[in-house]
């Protein structure tokens, strides 16, 4: 397998996407729904956190010049308890009798972090000891997403198959332009055809997928296991294009088609998004495996112990539709008929 090889390929598909402007539309369509998503629902990237506190010293005063949160001093204890219950502050902090944070179970991980280092720093200063103090905590309220953490799974869905349509595409247009069997007469082999054009799709599916979680404020948690999701979730997409590119007859007969297809890879994100709707029906499709773990990682902060298994199902699911897209790619590639 020669290297070099493999970067002309990936190269020239680069310059066939950046130079058409259907492409273009496709590559840049789940980073404008994520701006449109942070416009009507938050910011772009992680809004300050409100911290709510009862109490009076001098730990008051440092946490008001402190620019990480918005500080909250509310009148009566069960104001700050309704408030957190509520959801109008991500924490409430009860001074005495003995420090207590209460977290609301709709704040964020990443809004947990801020809140938690922030009260550290704070502890610190005021007692001037490395370590600070310690406080109990307690998580009050239904622990669920907030309407624009469910919506996230859509986007990054979306960023999957974007991966997969580029790669359709180009598959495609090689055809109609009859280059794709050309390649058998040079020394590129199917194999390294196929691994170039994953490899593009990859590249392009995880970027994506990376600047989607930072507009949102959710590369939080572990990044590796994050990375490897992202990951596993674009490959299966990569192979659903490949297949798509050689069975399908034209761009125009593709989209027709993926409209339909892309219903059932977007429907677990639609179960999360409605948590009435019995969530072992997301669990009857792949792309559950892919973003219902992302958003324990990045949410709630779940490890390697706490995903593993659908690390393992989204794992089958790729090798399984890989070796598919491989099978049909190399039958296109050697002159066979494939029927749509």
């Amino acid at each position: 397998m020669d290297p070099s090889r493999l970067l002309t390929v990936a190269r020239k598909d680069i310059m066939t996407t950046t130079r058409e402007g259907f492409f273009l539309f496709f590559l840049f369509m789940p980073i404008l729904a994520s701006l449109i998503l942070n416009a009507t629902l938050g910011t772009v990237g992680t809004a300050t956190p409100d911290l709510a506190v009862y109490g009076t010293g001098e730990l008051v005063t440092v946490l008001d010049d402190e620019q990480a949160i918005d500080l909250r001093v509310v009148s009566s204890a069960e104001d700050l308890r309704n408030g957190v219950l509520e959801g109008r502050y991500d924490a409430g902090l009860l001074i005495s009798p003995s420090p207590t944070l209460l977290i609301s179970g709709e704040s964020l991980l990443s809004e947990r972090i801020t809140i938690g280092a922030t009260l550290a720093r704070a502890y610190q200063r005021v007692s001037g000891e490395e370590g600070g103090i310690s406080f109990e905590e307690r998580v009050i309220g239904t622990e669920e997403y907030s309407l624009k953490v469910r919506l996230i799974p859509f986007v990054l869905i979306l960023t999957t198959i974007v991966g997969g349509l580029l790669i359709s595409t180009s598959l495609i247009e090689e055809r109609e332009k009859k280059t794709l069997n050309a390649i058998l007469i040079t020394p590129l082999t199917p194999g390294e055809a196929i691994l170039a054009k994953s490899l593009f799709g990859l590249f392009i599916g995880l970027t994506l997928g990376v600047i989607i979680l930072l507009l949102n404020g959710s590369l939080t948690g572990g990044l590796i296991l994050i990375l490897v999701f992202l990951i596993l979730g674009t490959l299966f997409s990569v192979g659903l294009g490949l297949m798509a590119g050689v069975v399908m007859d034209s761009i125009t007969d593709l989209i027709a088609r993926m409209k339909i297809f892309n219903f059932f890879l977007v429907l677990p994100a639609l179960v999360l998004l409605f948590p009435q709707i019995p969530q072992w029906i997301g669990k009857l499709f792949p792309t559950y495996y892919f973003v219902h773990p992302l958003l324990m990682i990045t949410q709630k902060g779940a490890g390697w112990s706490d995903v593993w298994w659908e690390a393992g199902v989204l794992l089958a699911c790729d090798l399984i539709v890989l070796a598919l897209a491989s099978k049909v790619l190399r039958k296109r590639m050697l002159g066979e008929e494939i029927r749509g």
